[in-house]
């Protein structure tokens, strides 16, 4: 999980610095990841990106494994995709929330 700086900042020529709230909150991202994911799961997972919420075209829920909590979020990148082995893909993603 990373967490959005939501601040910006100004240093000035003295040493000193001026800063202020950017956005009204901060947003968190995750980033998932899969080492040996098979065939068959990958293929529902590429329908799921490609053609249900088209990369970040449409927001949906997860569930946060860690804490249980179903967050709205939006693919925000989709990396490292590759077959690593015979039938069994890399894959990962970051998920941003809305």
């Amino acid at each position: 999980m990373e967490v959005e700086d939501n601040s910006l900042r100004s240093n000035f020529e003295d040493g000193s610095m001026q800063s202020r709230v950017k956005f009204t909150r901060s947003r968190a991202k995750y980033t998932l990841k899969w080492n040996s994911l098979p065939q068959d799961e990958y293929e529902i997972l590429y329908e799921f990106i490609t053609k249900t919420v088209r990369y970040s075209a449409q927001s949906f829920y997860w569930t946060n494994p860690a804490t249980n909590k179903k967050i709205e979020v939006r693919i925000t990148n989709v990396s490292n995709v590759e077959l690593s082995t015979l039938d069994y893909w890399t894959i990962t993603l970051e998920l941003t929330e809305v």
